[in-house]
């Protein structure tokens, strides 16, 4: 069970969502970043860490919305 929940919340929400939100909001002001600058780095403890939290937090904000979207469409709808 601890294993699913690490998949979901390491790989889904902080890696996948997190990750390439934050890359395609920089990418729409023109930015000039690569992806493997927004992800943790095992050798930077301190900027490693920073860019992780900030992941986390984009990844769940970013799931919360599409939740809130799906549930609304299924509510409109008429299936829930």
């Amino acid at each position: 069970m601890e294993v699913i929940i690490e998949i979901i919340i390491k790989e889904f929400l902080i890696d996948f969502l997190g990750i390439n939100t934050r890359y395609y909001f920089f990418r729409i002001f023109k930015k000039n970043i690569k992806k493997e600058s927004l992800s943790a780095n095992q050798n930077e403890i301190v900027s490693g860490f920073a860019q992780g939290f900030y992941n986390f937090f984009v990844g769940i904000f970013v799931f919360s919305l599409l939740v809130a979207l799906m549930v609304y469409l299924l509510h409109i709808l008429g299936l829930l």
